[in-house]
């Protein structure tokens, strides 16, 4: 009979601590941000094993829809051969100036970015910033990279969010891609985020 007493503390205690530990792991979520939805291994054939998550009409099927566009900058037929994000016929065609800007999920745990991309009628420059995000406005402008492509279609470098991630404020979920063509006529497809580039 003794040990009633103390089955019935441990009947109340439990549920409790399985209440506090979903807070915390709620709790860490809202700190770190991150969250973002379901991943593949997308980039597997270029030797990438990283997961990464679709970003919102990162394949540019709904059109520019999520997508601000700025100089030469417009939606065209035809995609990249891939098919990372399933069959489509669009993407994106930016011409020396052109930016295009996208806010997408992101938090410590998503520090990195990766697109497929390719030179129209010869190489082009790429540039890429990240613009963090705080609840009283812009935080901070940061350079992603740059980088050649080719005139074929081919998966871009693995472009680090890392600083942008670490200089935002604890609870930032959303940072802004600015991506811009310095030189020649770029087209962009099948935008994705990596939640784990330390890892690669």
């Amino acid at each position: 009979m003794r040990r009633f007493p103390l089955l019935l503390a441990l009947a109340c205690v439990l549920p409790l601590a399985a209440t506090a530990g979903t807070a915390r792991a709620g709790l860490i979520t809202s700190l770190l941000g991150g969250n973002c939805g379901s991943t593949a291994h997308v980039f597997a054939p270029w030797s990438d094993p990283s997961d990464y998550y679709f970003a919102a009409n990162g394949g540019f099927e709904s059109g520019a829809a999520g997508w601000s566009l700025a100089g030469p900058a417009s939606v065209v037929s035809g995609s990249d051969p891939f098919d990372l994000s399933g069959a489509g016929s669009s993407s994106l065609q930016l011409g020396t100036g052109g930016t295009a800007s996208i806010n997408v999920c992101y938090g410590l745990t998503y520090p990195a970015i990766r697109f497929v991309a390719a030179g129209d009628g010869g190489p082009a420059v790429v540039h890429v910033h990240v613009v963090s995000h705080s609840v009283l406005g812009v935080l901070s402008v940061l350079d992603g990279g740059t980088f050649t492509v080719g005139p074929g279609w081919d998966a871009t470098p693995k472009l680090s969010t890392l600083l942008s991630a670490i200089a935002a404020p604890l609870g930032t979920k959303s940072m802004t891609l600015e991506i811009t063509v310095d030189s020649g006529t770029a087209q962009i497809d099948d935008l994705y985020v990596d939640p784990w580039v330390s890892r690669v």
